[in-house]
């Protein structure tokens, strides 16, 4: 860039042009709308600001915003470039090899989306775990649960505290549209293991000992000022347990696809390097050592 003692700047502001051609798809290449020392800002470079059917008000004060902001840019530029020209080449070592890896992950997500087998079956995911099962012990305590929030001005709570605790298709049933009716939440989470936290996170109370808690009790009643908390733990594993397999199932599909991407990656890798050396796109010299 050349630069003087001082920064000249010429601004030509268009904006009758640009309402007028906003329309039209094709545009003059070569329209200067600014200019700061060499380095110019086209006609071409704003179309894209303006919004369908603008008004040449607004026109106006878009191109005017977009015009000052882009002077003010190329004037910080061009000072930064003054005052840290011992360092441009290795900002512009680093411009591109953010550029290169830039390129590459989108090469490579690209071929990913595109190639990547992500159908994980079942008996991989069995088997798997079964090879790693040292590696998904449990950090925190995980349930089966049926969790039960209502007003404690609901009807007939005898009943609900008779029905959260049967296993009877009847009581079951009953329990169900009783809660349909009256609960503020009633959850049995599918009959999947859950991490006790997001139960224990409804209670308006807290437990002592959990770990004791749940190894001694199938039951909590709860209640605060507004609602009754009724809890079955139909089953419960301590945490430092092995965890069940199906509570780990979406983490080891994640996993295998995980392993798949990388080995799917170091492939196309090795194949594009082999592909170009068998096309003698590849010259390694020798390089003589004094």
């Amino acid at each position: 860039m050349k630069v003087g003692s001082c920064f000249r700047v010429v601004v030509i502001f268009l904006v009758l042009l640009i309402v007028s051609s906003c329309g039209k798809k094709r545009q003059e290449p070569k329209v200067v709308v600014a200019r700061v020392l060499d380095r110019y800002l086209y006609l071409s470079d704003i179309q894209h600001i303006f919004p369908k059917g603008a008004s040449k008000e607004d026109s106006s004060a878009l191109a005017n915003s977009y015009i000052t902001t882009w002077l003010k840019t190329q004037l910080l530029v061009n000072k930064a470039e003054l005052n840290l020209s011992a360092d441009l080449l290795d900002i512009d070592k680093q411009i591109e090899a953010y550029r290169s890896s830039l390129l590459i992950f989108k090469y490579e997500e690209q071929m990913v989306k595109d190639k990547l087998d992500t159908v994980v079956k079942s008996d991989e995911i069995e088997q798997y775990f079964n090879q790693n099962a040292s590696n998904f012990i449990l950090d925190e305590n995980i349930v089966k649960a049926l969790f039960i929030k209502v007003p404690k001005d609901a009807p007939n709570i005898g009943n609900v505290k008779k029905w959260y605790k049967s296993d009877q298709r009847d009581d079951i049933k009953k329990l169900d549209s009783y809660c349909y009716n009256y609960a503020a939440k009633f959850d049995y989470f599918k009959d999947d293991w859950v991490n006790f936290n997001v139960i224990k996170n409804e209670l308006p109370k807290t437990f002592e000992n959990e770990d004791e808690y749940l190894k001694n009790n199938k039951y909590i009643e709860q209640s605060d000022s507004s609602f009754l908390y009724f809890v079955y733990l139909k089953e419960h594993i301590s945490k430092g347990a092995v965890s069940p397999l199906v509570y780990m199932r979406s983490k080891i599909k994640d996993i295998i696809i995980n392993k798949r991407k990388v080995k799917f990656l170091t492939d196309l890798e090795a194949k594009i390097y082999d592909d170009a050396q068998d096309h003698s796109d590849i010259v390694i010299y020798n390089i003589d050592k004094k």
